[in-house]
């Protein structure tokens, strides 16, 4: 049986990686019932990804550990609990804990199912801007010598990672009225422009004090956060936005980032979640 007695709410900030969940996450930062901002979840995000190996392909290597299914979902969600419960100490306790990690966004069916009183704020962004970032990060970590689609320029499977990132959670929350209601959308455009009103949605329905949506310059305090800031390969995925205040300056970096056939590519391949989000409006971007 899977608890959910956390002692205070749980929002995840969530969606495909370069698609401004740091800005959301900073944004949604402002409100009083939130506490300091805490290093990306990633480690509980790889501990879910290797908990739902086990309890799917190979789940013949955890029978002889666990008496169930639900005895393996049952101790994992008390282990990601603990994680989240030491999260909320170290971030001063506040009414609301509130952590990033793009990781978990095709798995957010699972995580509503082990952490019940979790919601979810997903950040989209037009997908021809979000892939013609992910590029310009991997042209700083090609210089590391790392590969990746990224660094390959493969902007086919970028377009996967694009569409793998948001069509599950997209099809859950249409069939669980209930899953549908721990959820909020918000679009980077504009959560970019009007702060305020981007959020408002996050604020009434996580029942949240309305924050000021004002960004500082550079208010990384953590020692983790910092860290992560100046590592050599993390530090990668920075521009000139990351610690910023919120602005539209890399709206529509894409026309200058892809060339024509690219272009065409992901308008084709994420032609569902463009619809969906509100972005294939007269081919905007082409």
């Amino acid at each position: 049986m899977i608890s959910s007695a956390l002692p205070f709410k749980l929002i995840f900030v969530t969606g495909c990686m370069r698609s401004g969940t740091s800005l959301l996450h900073r944004l949604i930062l402002t409100s009083p019932d939130t506490g300091d901002r805490v290093a990306p979840a990633r480690y509980i995000a790889d501990f879910l990804l290797l908990s739902r190996t086990y309890m799917n392909s190979d789940s013949a290597f955890a029978a002889d550990y666990f008496k169930s299914r639900d005895h393996l979902l049952a101790a994992t969600s008390q282990f990601v609990r603990e994680r989240l419960t030491d999260a909320w100490l170290n971030s001063g306790k506040p009414a609301c804990l509130v952590v990033r990690t793009v990781e978990i966004s095709p798995m957010i069916p699972v995580v509503a199912t082990l952490l019940p009183d979790a919601n979810f704020a997903v950040s989209v962004r037009e997908p021809k801007d979000v892939i013609a970032s992910i590029l310009k990060v991997g042209e700083k970590q090609l210089k590391l010598g790392r590969d990746s689609p990224a660094t390959r320029r493969d902007v086919s499977r970028l377009a996967k990672t694009y569409n793998r990132s948001y069509l599950a959670v997209f099809r859950a929350q249409l069939r669980d009225e209930h899953l549908r209601q721990r959820i909020v959308f918000v679009r980077y455009e504009e959560a970019a422009a009007n702060p305020q009103k981007a959020l408002e949605a996050v604020w009434t329905r996580f029942d949240l004090a309305p924050g000021s949506g004002v960004l500082a310059d550079d208010p990384a305090v953590r020692a983790s956060i910092k860290e992560i800031l100046v590592h050599r390969v993390w530090r990668s995925y920075r521009t000139e936005l990351s610690e910023a205040p919120a602005s539209t300056r890399s709206v529509g970096s894409h026309k200058k980032a892809l060339k024509t056939s690219e272009i065409w590519t992901v308008n084709w391949r994420c032609r569902a979640l463009r619809r969906i989000f509100g972005y294939s409006g007269a081919e905007a971007g082409i």
